[in-house]
């Protein structure tokens, strides 16, 4: 049940982090991808995102379904000289539901009233900490973040709900600027012709199964219109690898994987229009207890989208 948990928060808290990318192109032949802010404005953003979640070998086989609707928004605090921003992004309204043999809970920022039962008295606390908090961090025209602050609620909601993982663990407010800054799109500095690639490392602790790796390849597609808009896409393609701490019984192995996504972008505004990644990803765990030994097969699935609406919009995406 331990790797079910893990595995569970890893794939929704970093979706409620996940964070958006933008970027300028120039239409001579070249794209030159840029961030650009303007002083006190704010964009607002629906995300949706879907994980199914099975294990198989374990007391029971079981599996659950997460479906949550975030809307967020960022906003501009200023901008320097050299282009680099100060955002805060507030996350003003969350849609879970769950289904799990575990037990199944339907929960809107919304209402006033809370689900019950051991699903929700687990979950609902760290939503309900969300929703209004306001963090912050800065953003220069590359998308490279840096001095990122979580709000104290979600910290301590986050310590509650989660794993006593260490100071570095994903349940801790190190653990949380982590995954906010390695989940932003860092962009080329040079130009890129179409069919162009680059490559981003991202590591996560992830105690106490140690620290995953996901080594990320981007690639330039040139333009695409979407939507009524001319904008311009970049395809993402990821792979996942988990070095597990040294000195413990458990062996792991990533049995097969499927990630996968696009972006597209408002090439004259600078930012994320759309965007939808989807990742697979099925793990063999062997537990060695005395002369017995354990496997369990955990598969993950999830799918996020997230999309630029106008003012007012994003509270009535989904009702």
């Amino acid at each position: 049940m331990r790797m079910f948990r893990v595995s569970m928060w890893r794939w929704g808290v970093i979706g409620l982090l996940v964070l958006a990318a933008g970027s300028a192109a120039s239409h001579a032949g070249a794209a030159t991808l840029r961030w650009k802010f303007q002083p006190g404005e704010t964009l607002h953003y629906v995300m949706d995102q879907k994980t199914i979640t099975s294990v198989k070998g374990g007391p029971q086989d079981v599996k659950s379904t997460m479906s949550q609707t975030i809307d967020m928004d960022w906003t501009v605090k200023d901008v320097a000289a050299d282009g680099q921003a100060s955002l805060t992004q507030t996350i003003t309204r969350v849609r879970t539901k769950i289904e799990s043999a575990f037990g199944a809970i339907e929960f809107d920022s919304k209402e006033a009233k809370d689900p019950e039962g051991p699903v929700a008295a687990s979950l609902v606390p760290l939503l309900r900490a969300l929703v209004g908090a306001e963090f912050s961090f800065k953003m220069n025209s590359h998308g490279e973040l840096s001095d990122v602050k979580v709000p104290a609620q979600v910290v301590d909601a986050l310590k509650k709900t989660g794993s006593n993982g260490g100071g570095a663990g994903m349940f801790s407010e190190e653990g949380m600027k982590n995954m906010v800054t390695e989940s932003s799109l860092a962009l080329p500095k040079e130009d890129l012709e179409k069919g162009k690639g680059w490559t981003r490392q991202t590591k996560i602790p992830m105690p106490p199964l140690g620290t995953m790796t996901l080594d990320k390849t981007y690639s330039y597609q040139g333009p695409e219109p979407k939507g009524g808009q001319g904008l311009e896409r970049i395809d993402l393609v990821t792979k996942v690898d988990i070095q597990l701490p040294p000195g413990n019984n458990l062996e792991m192995k990533i049995q097969s994987q499927d990630g996968k996504g696009s972006f597209f972008f408002d090439n004259a505004a600078g930012r994320v229009a759309d965007s939808s990644v989807s990742e697979k990803l099925e793990m063999l765990f062997k537990l060695k207890a005395a002369d017995q030994e354990k496997e369990i097969v955990q598969g993950n699935e999830t799918t996020t989208t997230m999309k630029l609406v106008k003012a007012g919009a994003a509270d009535s995406a989904k009702k």
